[in-house]
């Protein structure tokens, strides 16, 4: 008894099907898993660098806001002291000049932009004491009460503002030294 041909050419094929068949399917199996991994690496990365930008925007928003807080405080106080030597009399002229405020008041725009609301507030109050201050008290009279009136109220503005900006921006140390 012989084996007919037809049956090794059979068992044949479908050995050559089932190794192809085991590869493919080996191979997609593989690429699946290579696809998922890439996807969750990417994934990660992604993750990755959107939170290096958030921390790349929000140190670049801090200095926006640091050097907002600074140029606006340094311009108050030159804003107060033009007040204070309208009041002392150092000036020959008895009004302040018409833009006297101008500068101040553009810093207190762009700090209401970057800065905090309540540190904004703070400005605010702040730059409108001085302005008090100084459009309401008399020129060289220091017998003049809302020269003195005015000077407190800015005082206690100003120094409300520093407590706030020193802590808005994370400065270290006593608040009681600030003044």
């Amino acid at each position: 008894m012989q084996t007919p041909l037809w049956v090794p050419l059979i068992v044949a094929v479908i050995g050559v099907i089932g190794t192809v068949a085991a590869g493919v399917a080996g191979v997609l199996i593989t690429q699946r898993r290579s696809d998922r991994r890439d996807d969750k690496t990417w994934q990660r990365d992604r993750q990755r660098e959107q939170e290096r930008w958030a921390r790349e925007d929000e140190d670049r928003t801090f200095e926006h806001r640091r050097e907002s807080y600074v140029s606006f405080y340094e311009s108050l106080k030159a804003m107060a002291l033009m007040a204070y030597e309208k009041g002392y009399g150092f000036h020959s002229d008895p009004v302040l000049p018409r833009d006297w405020n101008a500068q101040t008041f553009a810093r207190l725009n762009r700090l209401r932009i970057y800065g905090r609301p309540a540190v904004a507030m703070a400005a605010a109050t702040a730059y409108n004491a001085a302005w008090r201050w100084g459009e309401y008290c008399k020129h060289d009279d220091l017998d003049d009460p809302m020269f003195y009136d005015g000077q407190e109220r800015y005082d206690e503005a100003e120094f409300k503002l520093l407590l706030m900006i020193r802590e808005d921006l994370g400065i270290p140390g006593d608040t009681d030294d600030a003044r």
